[in-house]
């Protein structure tokens, strides 16, 4: 879809483009790590958990998602699906132990 037809959804993607390539997004963990995959693969994942890995499989995926919205109201809730997506899967793949978050404190 031509972005520049839609200038009205720019703060949007915006919004979720930081939330994946930004300085602290989930891109990397998402797709140069594999995290995905690996809550995929993981035999206890529920299926809502493996829908939000489809949703979340590429920027491009969820960007096209927010896109396909027939206007501003629906671009920003369908952005919040792919935000809440992926806090749910951070938080998932931290109860599996696949990441360890940053407030982790190392044992002694």
């Amino acid at each position: 879809m031509d972005h520049l037809h839609r200038p009205d959804f720019q703060p949007v993607l915006r919004t979720l483009q930081q939330s994946f390539s930004g300085d602290r997004g989930v891109g990397r963990a998402f797709w140069q790590l594999g995290l995905l995959d690996k809550v995929m693969a993981h035999n206890f994942t529920p299926e809502r958990l493996k829908g939000a890995c489809a949703l979340v499989r590429s920027y491009e995926l969820a960007e096209n998602y927010v896109m396909a919205a027939p206007d501003l109201h629906e671009a920003w809730s369908r952005s919040l699906e792919v935000l809440t997506a992926t806090n749910d899967l951070l938080a998932w793949a931290a109860e599996l132990n696949l990441i360890v978050s940053r407030s982790a404190k190392p044992e002694v």
